[in-house]
């Protein structure tokens, strides 16, 4: 097969230029030292070799899927408009401080870190977080189970399960979503002048089973059931956080 003349290298780098425009609108850097650059060489330096070494570059391919997600994911995570708005109480002497100002300064923390995770490192999986489908207790339905690792969810919170956690599986589900989100569980009563009132909220991960996923829950996975059992849904797929490439 004869070799591509510079016309048609030049008219495939155009489409191809076209193509980035539409699925990652946010990439305008072509310099050589971008790595959107080195991925693309990456992508034709393989492309090219399993014309020759097809076994050798499976797991490759397979590998480069991976990073393709990944960078994916980081591309449309987050934007300016996606992101908590940040503002902080400005201290100065003599200034009445009420509860609202201290909430106000502790949103200011909590939505910077979320900024941050979003921006940086995007939506997804961590690490952990596998997914099975076990049978319940005797007469009881099955349970998914969810190992312990870390997810960053849309709103940019830190999901940490630390211990595996279960959630049971209805009988009259054909599917359904296994999502995670963060709760509050108020503890540490103090007393006041209309009773007691919790002094503290300690944060948690719940696992749950939906229908749909709900707004500010994190999806897991999706599973089916079969004739006579459950499955997790070989098409669901889980994005990952850009944290995973350095964590590996």
């Amino acid at each position: 097969m004869a070799s591509p003349v510079d016309r048609e290298w030049e008219e495939l780098a155009r489409d191809l230029a076209r193509r980035v425009d539409v699925v990652a609108p946010g990439w305008t850097d072509y310099r050589g030292s971008d790595p959107g650059i080195t991925l693309a060489e990456l992508i034709a330096f393989l492309g090219e070799s399993i014309l020759y070494q097809p076994a050798r570059s499976r797991a490759a391919l397979t590998r480069l899927n991976d990073v393709i997600t990944t960078l994916d994911t980081r591309l449309h995570a987050a934007s300016c408009q996606d992101v908590p708005r940040l503002t902080r109480v400005r201290y100065f002497h003599g200034q009445l401080l009420s509860a609202a100002d201290f909430q106000q300064e502790q949103d200011y923390v909590r939505n910077k870190q979320r900024r941050h995770n979003l921006l940086l490192h995007g939506v997804g999986i961590v690490n952990g977080l596998d997914v099975t489908v076990a049978p319940g207790p005797a007469g009881d339905e099955s349970l998914v189970e969810v190992s312990p690792g870390l997810a960053i969810g849309q709103d940019g919170e830190e999901l940490l399960v630390c211990e595996r956690m279960t959630s049971p599986l209805r009988s009259d589900q054909a599917a359904c979503f296994v999502t995670l989100r963060l709760v509050d569980r108020l503890i540490g009563a103090v007393p006041t002048t209309a009773g007691e009132e919790a002094s503290r909220a300690e944060e948690t991960v719940e696992v749950g089973v939906f229908d749909d996923v709900p707004e500010s829950h994190f999806a897991l996975a999706r599973v089916e059931r079969t004739t006579d059992s459950w499955r997790l849904d070989p098409g669901f797929k889980v994005p990952r956080s850009g944290v995973l490439t350095r964590a590996e």
